[in-house]
């Protein structure tokens, strides 16, 4: 704690002489205040300064004050002290109701009852809802759609492939052709331009999507389909395993056998002969790695650029796919057998991708050499770690050309893995909240397309800003419009704190609602 600078002028003596100096002149005698300066080794300004403060310190204490209950006060000091409390705070405390009422009271001191925070929330989800519904967003977006599940209960996802942009996020009674054709109307209602349609094998995204008129292509989702073929895949690592254990255990069991002193103990017992446990492994591991093996080259000839570094011919990737195929049709297993069929009954829809960039680019490749595209392939796969926008470096009259190829190539769409990553990041919140409260979506929703991402291709940049909205609002701002004019849910006086103010608003920091 600081001290005085001079240790004989405490608290009590300060008092002391404040109160002295205060007594008027008359009372405290002709030469007081030279002998109290005296005594105590300090100036006689020093005791007319203390006089002046006492003096200013009662007439603030006794001035007249406005009727009626002294309100709150509305400033905090965010101190070294303070941040580590809110950390500390924040990484213990969960986003439920409770958990935000028990935050209040330990960073600002404030007790809000559990009705006053729901109905606040509550307040907050409209108003979360209708900003998300005015945001437009002026390119094209590749859509891919998704449902995830709490409980019984659906959850309609849309997601922009390009731009991580969170179109719908809305809780829905069914998942049939009715729900997902108006939110797929609800959608083009609000400005949203279609360019292609990506999703997985459900029947009721593909009904609304013809329910909704959507004219735009339906692309089977890759991500499932590879991921159907990652769990055969992990299945036959673990049987080739499992024989490679059993054949070592019989050349173990063959070399006891063999040795001239015979260890002591029970022999080795053993499943199956050393020369079936030897073809098994070898035909374990051959079937293993050819799966490995063909699969990859399906995934390669699927890419839009080949290793080479040029275009995929769809020719090329429809010969190697069928192929890859047939030899994987051949392999002894009925699961591989089974993905080999699935991956062929789709395989029009798989290379549709790759058909509609070839005809698209077809005009600017006419009398294009090939050098001349290979270097801008090449600076399309290089332009972030270069910095480049199209058509730097190159000659203006190919610059349209650039142009052309670098906005097909971002246009290029066969997955929906990106509402996959979405689903896993909502996951953690709709299992603590047991459930899909209203207000619950929408603010995430708000917060995921305004947080900048703190990583990766997109760092830097908020899903609005990467859908083309130019004058994006950062997250602190979306919430200071989300939290201005809202009514309060009693008639306790709020305490003005934004979340700006605060904790300067990034997607890990979660604010005093504590919705990320």
């Amino acid at each position: 704690m600081a001290q005085y600078r001079l240790a004989t002028l405490d608290l009590s003596t300060r008092l002391a002489l404040t109160l002295e100096m205060l007594m008027p002149r008359a009372a405290r005698g002709w030469g007081r205040v030279t002998e109290l300066a005296a005594a105590h080794q300090i100036s006689r300004t020093r005791l007319y300064e203390l006089r002046a403060c006492g003096q200013a310190a009662l007439l603030a204490a006794l001035a007249p004050q406005a009727p009626g209950p002294r309100p709150a006060a509305t400033t905090v000091t965010v101190d070294a002290a303070f941040i580590q409390r809110a950390i500390a705070v924040l990484a213990t405390q969960r986003g439920s109701v409770r958990g935000i009422q028990l935050g209040l009271e330990l960073l600002f001191q404030v007790s809000r009852s559990v009705g006053y925070i729901s109905q606040t929330l509550i307040a907050l989800g409209r108003r979360a809802m209708i900003q998300n519904a005015t945001q437009v967003v002026p390119l094209p977006v590749l859509a891919e759609a998704d449902e995830i599940f709490q409980g019984r209960q659906p959850c309609l996802t849309v997601v922009d492939g390009r731009s991580f942009l969170v179109l719908n996020l809305t809780p829905a009674a069914a998942r049939d052709a009715t729900t997902w054709g108006v939110t797929f109307l609800d959608l083009q209602a609000r400005g949203i331009q279609f360019h292609d349609l990506a999703s997985d094998g459900s029947t009721g995204i593909r009904a609304g999507a013809a329910a909704a008129h959507l004219a735009v292509p339906l692309r089977p989702d890759l991500f499932h389909l590879l991921d159907d073929a990652w769990r055969v895949g992990q299945r036959l690592e673990r049987q080739a395993y499992q024989a490679m254990q059993l054949a070592e255990r019989a050349r173990r069991a063959a070399a006891e056998a063999q040795a001239a002193p015979r260890r002591r103990g029970p022999r080795l017992k053993v499943q199956v002969p050393l020369a079936e446990a030897i073809a098994q492994e070898a035909q374990a591991i051959q079937t293993y790695d050819l799966f490995v093996w063909l699969l990859d080259e399906v995934r390669q000839a699927l890419e839009p650029l080949s290793g080479q570094g040029t275009l995929t011919a769809v020719t090329t990737a429809r010969s190697t796919v069928e192929t890859a195929l047939a030899l994987l049709a051949t392999l002894p297993e009925q699961d591989v057998q089974a993905l080999a069929q699935q991956l062929h009954a789709h395989l029009e829809a798989l290379l549709a991708p790759l058909l509609w960039l070839e005809q698209t680019l077809a005009p600017y490749r006419q009398g294009l050499d090939p050098a001349t595209e290979a270097l801008i392939l090449w600076a399309w796969q290089h332009r972030r770690a270069l910095a480049l926008t199209p058509g730097d470096g190159f000659p203006a009259h190919l610059r349209t050309t650039v142009q052309a190829f670098w906005t097909a190539l971002s246009f290029f769409h066969r997955a929906s893995s990106l509402a996959e990553a979405l689903h896993s990041w909502l996951r953690p919140h709709l299992v603590l909240h047991r459930g899909l409260p209203p207000w619950l979506l929408p603010l995430l929703q708000l917060v995921w397309n305004h947080h900048a991402f703190s990583r990766g291709k997109r760092a830097g940049s908020s899903p609005l800003q990467l859908a083309g909205v130019s004058d994006a609002p950062t997250l602190a701002e979306a919430f200071d419009q989300l939290c201005t004019g809202l009514p309060v849910a009693s008639s306790q006086p709020p305490r003005q704190y934004t979340l700006a103010e605060v904790f300067g608003l990034s997607l890990d920091e979660q604010a005093v609602l504590q919705l990320a």
